[in-house]
Formats: structure tokens, C-alpha cells, sequence
């Protein structure tokens, strides 16, 4: 239920959580495959990727904003 708390980028998901009124578990599931139904979950994707924390989000439904050239 809180995997994030021993999550190596906790800091980070928390920050993000704030900065988008979710909690950081959502983050955590975000960046770990869940799947992005909202316009916020595909922002937090980005944010994500901005920070090398998610390389590729197969699961998005947008996924093209994510396979940036590999």
C-alpha cells in the first residue's frame, strides 16, 4: 500500500504529489506501470521522465510523448 516509502526517488514522488493535489502512491504507481487515465496522470508522466525517473511509459495512452528516440 506504501511502497513508495522505501521508494529510492521518495522525495521526489512526494514533491510531484504536492505540486499535482494526488499522493505520492499514485506517483509511485505511475512511474512503476499504471496505467495514465487523466490529462494530470499523463502530466506527472512527464514530469517523471523529465527527471530520469521513467525512460519509457508503454502503458500511457500516449505513449508516443515517451519513446523519445531510444
Amino acid at each position: 500500500m506504501f511502497e513508495y516509502l522505501y521508494a529510492r526517488h521518495r522525495s521526489e514522488y512526494m514533491r510531484i504529489a504536492l505540486q499535482y493535489w494526488t499522493t505520492p502512491n499514485h506517483v509511485w504507481k505511475l512511474a512503476h506501470g499504471h496505467d495514465a487515465k487523466t490529462k494530470k496522470d499523463q502530466e506527472i508522466l512527464h514530469e517523471l521522465h523529465a527527471l530520469g525517473i521513467v525512460h519509457r511509459h508503454r502503458r500511457s495512452r500516449r505513449a508516443e510523448d515517451y519513446d523519445m528516440g531510444d
